[in-house]
């Protein structure tokens, strides 16, 4: 489905919802995150769907009224695209990927406003790992249906006591923009968009690029290197640049198939580190290759890279845009071109690692 017919069929149940462009770091979030209400959802180029109980309103809340809320559970639904795939639900009660002490959660509840703490049917949670525990699967479908009462759920310990409070406003939006990306509108396996279509009117996933990479080994650079036929090349691209003793320093890297790797600072903003990336061939000419942009079909951009490293192992650059939140984006050369492996965004920066941020790409690496 055409971006534009999605967006549309999205407003006419969602009037709150916010769609940036990219900014910079701290106002941010790309065109594949969708934020609603406290809620954040994004699909990849699989239809794979990942939604969150965060966004940068809850943020923005949270920290005039309770920073305290930050140690709050967060609440994750996943589900991969295809007529037999559900929904997975899941709990989160780590901070920065840790858990101290360990809760002995056992239930996740809807929340009712009341006096007191007032909470619907428990449904059963099960431990995977420290602090993270998985709905089970035969009660999402109920799990869903009581949460349009309210804007709240809850946890609690096995022995009945409160464990935290998660916002759910948004949360029936961004299961909508699911059913939507993954075209279950009007079908038997949409989570609010249900229809009387049977599951085989559901497309099938769609399988994921495989990218052919060069590894490759990091080669120092002599100290008698002459350097003017790569500051040439280099100062083309960046106007302002250290030189040859700049920070970061000039890197070279040997890759399999008789190529080189070299990256070179590309600014003159210390707080705020770019390098241009650049392809020795193997008639030692320095060429410049465009990193492509597959998300949503985005034009290829300059292989110039805030934060930016190469592991010669994986064969794989990687750039993120700042720490608690924004974006992370992997390439790899292909031995002609280079290739996105994946890219992952998170718009609120709160306390969420970024193994666990939102795909909105991902090839298979060979």
């Amino acid at each position: 489905m055409p971006k534009w017919r999605l967006i549309a069929a999205l407003a006419l149940f969602a009037t709150w919802q916010i769609h940036a462009e990219d900014s910079p770091p701290g106002d941010w979030t790309a065109p594949e995150v969708m934020e609603f209400g406290d809620w954040s959802v994004a699909c990849d180029n699989a239809r794979e769907c990942t939604a969150v109980s965060v966004s940068r309103d809850y943020l923005k809340r949270i920290e005039s009224v309770d920073p305290g809320d930050y140690a709050m559970p967060k609440l994750w639904v996943k589900r991969r695209a295809g007529p037999s795939q559900q929904p997975r639900v899941f709990v989160d009660g780590t901070v920065w990927g840790k858990v101290d002490p360990e809760p002995d959660v056992a239930a996740l509840l809807v929340y009712y406003e009341c006096d007191g703490d007032c909470t619907g049917r428990a449904y059963n949670l099960k431990r995977i790992e420290s602090g993270r525990y998985e709905l089970d699967p035969a009660q999402a479908a109920a799990f869903f249906a009581e949460s349009v009462k309210t804007s709240r759920a809850a946890t609690r310990h096995r022995n009945g006591a409160m464990h935290g409070i998660i916002s759910t406003s948004g949360l029936t939006a961004a299961m909508r923009y699911i059913d939507e990306s993954q075209q279950r509108r009007d079908t038997v396996t949409a989570v609010y968009a249900k229809g009387k279509r049977q599951a085989i009117a559901v497309p099938p996933e769609p399988r994921r690029p495989t990218v052919k990479v060069v590894r490759g080994v990091e080669e120092p650079v002599p100290e008698t290197y002459d350097y003017t036929t790569l500051n040439q090349k280099r100062g083309k691209y960046c106007p302002i640049f250290g030189g040859t003793n700049s920070d970061p320093p000039i890197q070279r890297f040997k890759l399999n198939n008789g190529q080189a790797l070299w990256a070179a600072g590309c600014g003159s903003n210390p707080h705020y580190e770019k390098r241009i990336w650049l392809i020795e061939t193997t008639d030692n000419q320095f060429k410049v290759f465009t990193l492509p942009r597959p998300e949503q079909g985005r034009p290829a951009e300059l292989p110039i890279l805030p934060n930016s490293d190469f592991d010669p192992a994986s064969g794989q650059i990687t750039s993120y845009s700042g720490g608690m939140c924004g974006w992370r984006r992997r390439w790899a050369w292909t031995g002609s071109a280079f290739e996105m492996v994946d890219s992952i965004e998170m718009p609120a920066c709160i306390d969420i690692l970024p193994n666990q941020w939102l795909q909105t790409y991902r090839a298979i690496p060979e």
